[in-house]
């Protein structure tokens, strides 16, 4: 019996040893299984983590670039501040911004008769070049306290700002900007471009065409601050009447009616063909003819007459102002489209009432939109009490303000004086009252004023100037002197030129 348990556990033993074993291997295999799971997980989550880093630092990087762009896009218009506020310009560096050519054609200019821009530096040797690096340049660019970047503080900084040559003749220069925001670093190139709107230099052009004003109708207006221009023969008042021109003068809002003696530092008069002053009273002797006023100008010397094209115009008021087609009634239609009932009366559209359509260019075409001509002008009424802006109205206008008007914070024309060697930025801060026109008031045709109408700016008559009866008139006339360097409310002096940004490397 012995024997045989002997041999038959021997067996049964070696059995159970095996099956020990195999579970031994079993468990060392789901081990192992285990911890290859625990490694591929742990390098699934370690490249989830770098691809959630990697996406975090690009999102932050596009971030970044973006910010860089807008900050280099930020020096641009920096730039084109320059050019239309003196206040804004770098200092030492403000003459590089004006006008530097003055053409006998057009008056000042950004470029020479050959059309070559005053801007002629590059890239590597620009006519301006601000760089962060320096000390002076750094509390220009990116200081948070005084930089005129400031109200961007802690989105990044502008390194670098360029002004050079441009890239066609026909542009006026080149701005590249180089910004930083975070780890991005960008630099953007744009060109810009001048208006090509000529300078008003003259206070009032009045183109006297047809038969010369009767000889009881003298040129109803009275101006302060500019010159006059008028072709052909003019009726003009007496002669005691005229403003004199002398340096003395007060620099003060007050009308000539409420002078004690009529005069202006700048008043000039320049009549194409003759002057012609009332009779004088029997038994009177006539005084001499006013210094400042001078006869038989055209052909020679010839008179300066600064006129602006009407193709340019339409175009420049499609793109900045507003665009109006006149019918025969004088109703107003915007964008060119005359629909009806679609007609609104120039006191709707311009008057304070209605907010006004003004505060920029305002063009009003021709009957038929093209060229302006006797025969195709209508008559449009202004008879509104305030308007502002730029109004190139390709008609005869009655000018017939009613109300008593605003009043306007002008300025005086540089004036000269020997104890000040920077005379040409003295000007006198003036406060005008009555204003019916703060702007400019273009006309293709006649005008005619009704009552007492007071403008702060300039006034083109392509006809006649006449008074509506003898009680109305005269128009009173302050210049804007901005106006002969080409600011002209409503078209920015330089703009960006669509299309030209191009990011350098």
């Amino acid at each position: 019996m012995t024997e045989r348990t002997e041999t038959f556990g021997e067996p049964a033993m070696r059995r159970k040893g095996d099956g020990n074993r195999l579970r031994g291997r079993e468990q060392g295999t789901a081990l192992v299984g285990s911890v290859l799971a625990v490694l591929i997980l742990s390098m699934l989550g370690t490249v989830s983590v770098n691809l959630a880093v990697q996406e975090i630092e690009s999102v932050q990087g596009m971030r970044d670039a973006v910010l860089a762009g807008h900050l280099a896009e930020a020096g641009a218009d920096l730039v084109m501040t320059w050019f239309h506020d003196s206040a804004a310009r770098l200092a030492g560096n403000g003459e590089l911004f004006k006008k530097r050519y003055d053409r006998p054609d057009s008056g000042p200019s950004f470029f020479d008769a050959q059309g070559r821009s005053q801007f002629t530096g590059t890239a590597d040797r620009p006519d301006l070049l601000l760089d962060a690096t320096r000390a002076e340049d750094h509390r220009l660019l990116s200081d948070p306290t005084s930089g005129w970047f400031r109200g961007l503080r802690g989105l990044g900084v502008v390194q670098k700002l360029k002004v050079y040559g441009p890239s066609r003749p026909d542009l006026l220069c080149t701005v590249a900007v180089t910004a930083s925001a975070g780890k991005s670093t960008k630099t953007l190139a744009f060109q810009l471009a001048a208006s090509g709107i000529p300078p008003l230099r003259s206070a009032v052009e009045v183109g006297v065409t047809g038969e010369p004003q009767a000889p009881d109708s003298a040129l109803p207006l009275w101006v302060h601050w500019g010159e006059v221009q008028v072709k052909g023969d003019v009726h003009l008042p007496n002669r005691k009447e005229i403003p004199a021109k002398t340096p003395l003068a007060s620099l003060s809002g007050l009308s000539y009616a409420d002078m004690l003696r009529r005069e202006d530092r700048w008043l000039e008069m320049r009549v194409g063909g003759e002057a012609v002053f009332p009779l004088a009273v029997p038994g009177v002797v006539n005084e001499p003819e006013p210094a400042n006023v001078l006869s038989r100008q055209d052909p020679q010397p010839g008179l300066r007459l600064d006129r602006w094209d009407y193709e340019q115009m339409k175009k420049q008021a499609r793109r900045y102002g507003t665009y109006y087609v006149m019918d025969r009634q004088g109703l107003l239609y915007r964008n060119g489209k005359i629909e009806p009932g679609a007609g609104r009366r120039p006191e709707e559209l311009f008057g304070l009432e209605s907010g006004g359509d003004h505060s920029r260019l305002v063009f009003i075409d021709t009957l038929d939109g093209r060229q302006p001509e006797p025969t195709n002008l209508g008559t449009l009424s202004l008879d509104t009490e305030y308007l502002e802006g730029v109004f190139y109205i390709n008609a005869h206008v009655q000018f017939k303000p009613r109300g008593s008007g605003r009043p306007v914070s002008a300025f005086s024309p540089p004036s000269e004086s020997p104890a000040d060697p920077d005379w040409s930025h003295t000007r006198v801060p003036v406060q005008l009252t009555g204003i019916h026109l703060n702007g400019v008031l273009y006309a293709a045709g006649d005008v005619v004023v009704e009552g007492h109408p007071r403008i702060y700016g300039a006034l083109v008559v392509g006809g006649k100037l006449m008074a509506a009866s003898i009680s109305s008139g005269p128009v009173e006339l302050w210049y804007n002197h901005d106006l002969a360097g080409g600011l002209v409310k409503g078209i920015p002096l330089v703009s960006l030129v669509p299309g030209s940004f191009q990011e350098l490397f």
